[in-house]
């Protein structure tokens, strides 16, 4: 039997982020391009590229470089929760509050020890979990640096990680707020698409020229009509 290590999602992605668009736009080429940077110097992991009835260029990015950094906070998340540090930090807080009281003579120390602890439990918790969250708001920002038409982000990862799994919700809202299209491949080798990319609008052109790739790319889509233009 396959096993998820076996499955990885670039082996996977490129068939079908192609035939996603085939299917949606109907475009009869569509060229896919692996490791394309940009002329500032970042890589997309993959590069999608179609004409639209319009004439204009429409391109789609993949990007898989960080997701196995995400696929190990979700999963440690799912398996583990955050970490058990908070009980280590409110136990010592508590004893050195009771010591303090004790050293002191002050009652009020010993009754405010439970409390207080109590707060560090809940405050660590918190802070730790915000943490995991600004992890995966940093990861998905990368992507920002190779626009597109669309982005997607593909993981290799069972679904059943994002079931009940409060931090990968947060991925997916992440995501969703950002117009990232999210799809995963795990042990049974099938692609699964949890989420949908929304179109951007270029302010200037098209996203097609901040790419190195962009000559090579436009005479290969477009052929005579483009050796006409230029």
């Amino acid at each position: 039997m396959s096993n998820q290590r076996e499955n990885r999602i670039e082996d996977f992605a490129f068939e079908f982020i192609h035939s996603y668009y085939a299917t949606r736009t109907g475009a009869k080429k569509i060229l896919v391009d692996k490791a394309e940077r940009t002329k500032e110097g970042y890589l997309a992991d993959g590069l999608f590229s179609l004409q639209n009835p319009d004439k204009s260029i429409f391109i789609a990015s993949l990007s898989t470089g960080n997701s196995s950094t995400i696929v190990r906070l979700l999963t440690a998340y799912k398996k583990r929760g955050i970490s058990k540090m908070r009980y280590l930090t409110a136990a010592l807080l508590l004893a050195l509050t009771f010591y303090t009281g004790v050293q002191v003579a002050k009652l009020s120390l010993l009754y405010a020890a439970p409390a207080a602890a109590a707060a560090v439990f809940v405050l660590h918790g918190y802070l730790e979990r915000r943490g995991l969250k600004k992890k995966l708001g940093k990861l998905l920002d990368q992507m920002k640096k190779t626009p597109a038409d669309e982005q997607w982000l593909g993981m290799s990862v069972s679904s059943l990680t994002f079931r009940g799994n409060v931090l990968a919700k947060h991925l997916l809202d992440l995501c969703e707020r950002r117009g990232i299209g999210v799809i995963t491949v795990g042990k049974r080798a099938k692609v699964v698409q949890l989420q949908e990319p929304k179109t951007q609008t270029c302010r200037r052109g098209d996203f097609l020229a901040q790419y190195e790739g962009e000559i090579r790319i436009r005479k290969t889509l477009l052929g005579d009509s483009y050796l006409r233009v230029a």
